[in-house]
C-alpha cells in the first residue's frame, strides 16, 4: 500500500514539478540553507515511547565497495505501554528482526521497514518498565548520508581508501538503527570488522583488536559505557599514523594519515594544555575516557563525536604554514563540546546555541587564556558581526525550521558565544565559572534547554534573569545604538544622548561609559538602559580627551557614535581596546581630507597589533592616494605575516601604479616566507594587470605548498586576466592529470574569464567544453565549479542546460545540486522567452509519457494490493522486506 501511494502521490505532483525538484527529496545536510520562518514548520523534542539504554553494533566494512553488513543489538525500556517500536534507520535493506521481551529468548518478529523506518511490532503489549531486545540484520550501500566513503579513482589517484561519518544533525540513521533524536541518551558499542591494513577508531575504550592473518582482517571492538546521543557515534574506518599520549592517565591520540605523520605533534601540540584550562575552569574534568582527534580526508572543519572528535586534514600544518596561524581555535571548539553538546546535549535544535554558543565561547576564552585580551577581543568583534548580520531575523531559540540542520548558523554559534559573554559580564569571572559548574554539574549525562542555564543561574545568585533570556534569545535582533556626545565647557558637563534606532521594542542592557583625561583616572558611569531614547548628564573635572563607550565590549549592539575629530583622534591613537581602535580607522575610511590620511598612515605604522593593523591598512585602501599607497608599501616590511599579508591585499586597489607593482613584482616572483603573503602577492599582482603578470603565474604554478595554497592562488590570477593564453592554461588545469585541489580553483577562474575577459567564440567553446568534461568528475568540488562556471555564460545552448538541470535533479551531493539550480537560474535570465517556452513544452511531453507509464504502473498495483497487504505478515516474519521497503 505504501509504495501504490507514493506513486499516487506522484503522478499529481509531476506536471507541477520544476526540472531541479527532485533536489527536494535529498535529505538536508548540516549546511541546510533556511526556509521563512513563517512557511518553516514548528517543531518539538521528539516523544519517547521507550529509553533505548544500549546499542550494539557488529559491522563488516567493505571500504572499497563501499558497503556495510551489520547487525544492531538495541536494548530498550518501555516508558510507557506500547506495542511496537519505531526506529528510525534510512534505505535499509533489512534481513531479519528478533525481538526478545524481559529476557525471554530471541525469536523472528514483523516489521515494516518503509526507507525511513523500521518498525518492529511486538507480539505482546510491553508495559512500562519492561524491557526489549532487538536485534536487525541489515546492510547499507554507499548512503546517502551519515557515513562517507573514499577511494583512490582515475580523477583522484591520490585519494585513500577510507570512511568517516557524520551524524549530526539526524543522520547516523543511514547506517545504523536508532532514535536519531538529541533528546535520546544510550551507550553504544561498536566491533568492526574491515580489512587488516586499516585502523578503526570509534567512541570511547578500546576493549580488543583481533587479527585474523588467514582472512586478512582485523576486528576492533570499542565500548562507550557512558549514555550519548545517536548523532555522536563515530566509525572510522582507514590507514592512519596514530600518536599517543596520557593527560592524567587518560589516554590522548593523535590520528592522521601517514603521509602527514611529521606534522601530527606541531598541528596538536597545546591539546593538553586546553584539557588543563577547562577541565579547571569548568570544575569539571574532562568527562570520557580517551581523547581523540582524527584527521580525515574531505572532512570540513570538525565534529565533536564522543571522546573522538572528526577534524579535517587542514587542521594540520607544516613548518611553513604554522607561520600563518595554527587550528587551535577550531581545537578548542571541538574539544569544549564534549562538555558542552556531549555531556550536556541541547534537548532540541531550538535550544541548539547551549552547544555551538558555547563551544563558539570557549574557543574565545581558550584565545584570552593562551594568547592574551587583545586576541580575545578581536575574537569577540568578529563574532559580534556575525551575530549581528546573522541574527537580524529570527530568535536564537526558535522552534519554527524547515530542518535541523538550517539551525546550524550564526544565532547558534557567534550569538550563542554573545549570550554568554554577556553573562559573564553581568556576573562577574568568579560566580561566571560557579554557575557554569553548577549548570554542568547537575545536568552532566542528560539533555538541557535554555530554562535550564537561566535556572541555574537564578538559583546560585537570587537574580532573575528573565528578561535578559526574553531579549536575548527569545526576540531576533539586538540593539541598534547611536550615542551622541557633547561637551558643556561653561557647565562642566558631558552631555550624553542614547537612543536605540531599531524598529522593535527596547532591549534591556547596561551601557558603561568611561571618560579619559590628560594626568588623572578615567571616570566611568554605568547606566541601565531600558528606554528607546535617554539623555544625562554628568559632572566632569575637566574635557575629556578619551570618551568609551562600552570600553569592554559587555553590549552586542551595532553601535554608532557622534564625536569631535579630535575624540576620534584620540581613539585611534591610545584607546587601551583594540576593537574601539578598529572602530576609529573605520570611521576616518570615509575621510577625503589629507590631513586624516596622513594620520591612518602614521598610525599603520606604530600600531602593535595586526588585527587594527589590518582595519587601518583597509581604511588606506579605501581613501586611496598617494599617502596611503606609500603607507602600505611600507607595511610590505612588516614582520607579522597578517599584516604584511593584508598591506599587499589592499595595494590590489592601486591598478595602474607602478610604483606599487614593483613593490609587489619581487614578493610575487620570488616569494615570501609566509604562504598567505605570497599567495596574496600573486593575486594582487594579478589584479594589477601588470605586464607580466601572465609569466609571473604561470611560473609560480610550479611552486609546491600546503593545500596547494599558491598554485590555486596563481590559477585565480590567471582568472583575472583578459586573455586566450590564461584561458588555455585553466583549461589544462582542469584536467584529470593535475593536482585535485587546483582543479576547482582552474574552473572557478574560467568563471571569471567568461564573465569579464573579451574571448572569441571558438574559446568560449574550448572553455565550454573544459567544463561539460567536468561535470561527471568523482570529485564533488570539481563538479560544484563546474556548473558554477557554466551559470557565468551570458548565452547557453539547450544541452548545456539539459547537463545542469540533470546535475541539479541527480547529483549525488545537495551542494552540487543547489549549486546548478543558481546556475540554471542565471542562465535562464539571460535565455530569450521563445527558448524557454520551447524548452517548457518538451518537458510537458516528457511529463506526459512519465504519468502514461506510471499509470499503467499503478494499474498493475492495485490489481495486487490485496494480496500484498494479506502477505506482508508472512514477508516480514521470516526477514523478507515488506511491500515498500528496499529490495
Amino acid at each position: 500500500m505504501r509504495m501504490v501511494q507514493a506513486i499516487t502521490l506522484l503522478l499529481y505532483i509531476l506536471p507541477l514539478a520544476s526540472p531541479a525538484s527532485g533536489a527536494a527529496n535529498k535529505a538536508p545536510s548540516k549546511s541546510s540553507s533556511e526556509s521563512p520562518a513563517s512557511t518553516a514548520p514548528t517543531r518539538f523534542a521528539a516523544g519517547r515511547p521507550v529509553d533505548c539504554l544500549h546499542i550494539k553494533l557488529e559491522l563488516a566494512v567493505d571500504v572499497p565497495k563501499k558497503h556495510v553488513d551489520g547487525v544492531a543489538s538495541l536494548q530498550l525500556q518501555a516508558l510507557r505501554s506500547v506495542e511496537s517500536v519505531v526506529l528510525d534507520a534510512h534505505d535499509f535493506e533489512v534481513h531479519q528482526v528478533q525481538v526478545a521481551l524481559d529476557g525471554q529468548p530471541l525469536k523472528p518478529a514483523e516489521y515494516d521497514n518503509n526507507g525511513d523506518s523500521i518498525e518492529v511490532f511486538l507480539d505482546r503489549s510491553l508495559d512500562s518498565g519492561g524491557e526489549a531486545s532487538v536485534v536487525i540484520q541489515y546492510s547499507v550501500d554507499d548512503p546517502d548520508d551519515g557515513l562517507t566513503f573514499f577511494a583512490p579513482s582515475e580523477d583522484e589517484p591520490d585519494v585513500p581508501f577510507l570512511v568517516w561519518s557524520q551524524g549530526e544533525a539526524e543522520t547516523n540513521s543511514y547506517w545504523f538503527p536508532c532514535f536519531d533524536h538529541p533528546n535520546e541518551r544510550q551507550s553504544t558499542e561498536l566491533i568492526v570488522t574491515t580489512d587488516s591494513k586499516f585502523q578503526v577508531s570509534s567512541n570511547g575504550e578500546l576493549i580488543e583488536r583481533k587479527e585474523d592473518a588467514k582472512a586478512k582482517q582485523v576486528t576492533y571492538h570499542w565500548l562507550q559505557d557512558k549514555p550519548h546521543v545517536a548523532y555522536l557515534v563515530s566509525m572510522i574506518v582507514g590507514e592512519f599514523h596514530i600518536e599517543r599520549d596520557t593527560w592524567r592517565g587518560k589516554p590522548v591520540e593523535y590520528w592522521a594519515h601517514p603521509r602527514f605523520k611529521d606534522d601530527v605533534s606541531r598541528s596538536f601540540a597545546n591539546t593538553k594544555r586546553m584539557l588543563d584550562f577547562f577541565s579547571d575552569k569548568i570544575g569539571i574534568e574532562y568527562p570520557w575516557h580517551r581523547y581523540a582527534q582524527i584527521c580525515c580526508e574531505g572532512f570540513g572543519g570538525g565534529m565533536e563525536n564522543t571522546s573522538a572528535t572528526t577534524l579535517g586534514n587542514r587542521a594540520l600544518h607544516d613548518a611553513r604554514s604554522i607561520l600563518d596561524g595554527n587550528s587551535d581555535g577550531l581545537i578548542a571548539h571541538e574539544l569544549a563540546h564534549q562538555w558542552w553538546g556531549d555531556l550536556l546535549t541541547c534537548r532540541d535544535w531550538a535550544h541548539l546555541w547551549l552547544n555551538e554558543g558555547f563551544a563558539s565561547y570557549f574557543e574565545a576564552l581558550w584565545a584570552e587564556h593562551d594568547l592574551g585580551d587583545d586576541e580575545f577581543r578581536y575574537n569577540m568583534y568578529r563574532k559580534a558581526r556575525g551575530a549581528i548580520s546573522g541574527g537580524k531575523e529570527r530568535p536564537v531559540v526558535d522552534r519554527r525550521y524547515s530542518s535541523p540542520g538550517s539551525m546550524f548558523d550564526s544565532r547558534a554559534y557567534p550569538k550563542g558565544a554573545w549570550i554568554l559573554h554577556m553573562i559573564r559580564c553581568s556576573l562577574g569571572d568568579d560566580i561566571f565559572w560557579q554557575v557554569l559548574n553548577r549548570y554542568g554539574t547537575q545536568h552532566a549525562n542528560s539533555t538541557v534547554e535554555t530554562y535550564d542555564l537561566r535556572k541555574a543561574i537564578e538559583e546560585h545568585t537570587g537574580k532573575s534573569f528573565e528578561r535578559f533570556f526574553y531579549d536575548w534569545t527569545g526576540r531576533p535582533g539586538n540593539p541598534d545604538i547611536t550615542v551622541t556626545y557633547k561637551w558643556l565647557s561653561q557647565d562642566g558637563l558631558a552631555e550624553v544622548l542614547v537612543e536605540q534606532k531599531q524598529d522593535a521594542d527596547a532591549f534591556h542592557f547596561p551601557l558603561v561609559i568611561e571618560f579619559g583625561f590628560e594626568g588623572r583616572d578615567p571616570i566611568t558611569f554605568k547606566r541601565d538602559i531600558k528606554e528607546k531614547e535617554l539623555r544625562f548628564f554628568l559632572p566632569l573635572p575637566q574635557r575629556p580627551r578619551l570618551v568609551r563607550i562600552d570600553p569592554n565590549q559587555e553590549v552586542l549592539m551595532d553601535l554608532t557614535e557622534e564625536k569631535s575629530k579630535q575624540l576620534w583622534t584620540n581613539q585611534l591613537g591610545s584607546d587601551p581596546n583594540p576593537v574601539a581602535r578598529i572602530r576609529a580607522a573605520d570611521h576616518f575610511a570615509d575621510s577625503s581630507d589629507v590631513q586624516d590620511h596622513k594620520l591612518l598612515a602614521a598610525a599603520l605604522g606604530t600600531e602593535p597589533f595586526w588585527a587594527v593593523q589590518k582595519a587601518i591598512a583597509e581604511a588606506l585602501a579605501d581613501v586611496g592616494g598617494e599617502i596611503a599607497r606609500d603607507a602600505l608599501i611600507k607595511g610590505l616590511t612588516f614582520q607579522n605575516n597578517k599584516a604584511r599579508r593584508v598591506c599587499i591585499e589592499q595595494l590590489a586597489a592601486f591598478t595602474d601604479d607602478a610604483e606599487v607593482t614593483k613593490a609587489i613584482r619581487p614578493l610575487a616572483a620570488s616569494g615570501d616566507p609566509s604562504y598567505s603573503a605570497e599567495s596574496a602577492a600573486l593575486e594582487t599582482y594579478a589584479a594589477l594587470g601588470a605586464d607580466d603578470a601572465y609569466e609571473v603565474l604561470v611560473g609560480a604554478l610550479d611552486r609546491d605548498s600546503r593545500s596547494e595554497v599558491l598554485r590555486r592562488s596563481a590559477l585565480v590570477g590567471l582568472g583575472e586576466l583578459d586573455s586566450a593564453e590564461a584561458a588555455d592554461v585553466l583549461i589544462e588545469w582542469t584536467k584529470k592529470s593535475k593536482p585535485r585541489l587546483c582543479r576547482p580553483s582552474a574552473l572557478w577562474a574560467l568563471s571569471s574569464l567568461i564573465k569579464d575577459a573579451d574571448l572569441d567564440e571558438e574559446m568560449m567553446q574550448k572553455v565550454q567544453e573544459a567544463l561539460e568534461a567536468c561535470l561527471d568528475d568523482s570529485g564533488s568540488r570539481v563538479r560544484m565549479a563546474a556548473v558554477t562556471a557554466m551559470g557565468s555564460f551570458t548565452s547557453a545552448d539547450k544541452a548545456m542546460i539539459k547537463q545542469i538541470e540533470e546535475i541539479a535533479k541527480d547529483d549525488e551531493n545537495s551542494r552540487v545540486r543547489r549549486v546548478a539550480e543558481r546556475s540554471l537560474k542565471a542562465l535562464r535570465k539571460e535565455q530569450p522567452m521563445p527558448d524557454q517556452l520551447a524548452e517548457l513544452r518538451e518537458e510537458l511531453a516528457e511529463t506526459k509519457e512519465r504519468n502514461e507509464d506510471l499509470s499503467e504502473r499503478l494499474s498493475k498495483l492495485e490489481a495486487n494490493t490485496t494480496r500484498g497487504e494479506t502477505t506482508r505478515s508472512k514477508r516480514a516474519a521470516v526477514g523478507t522486506p515488506p511491500l515498500g521497503g528496499p529490495s
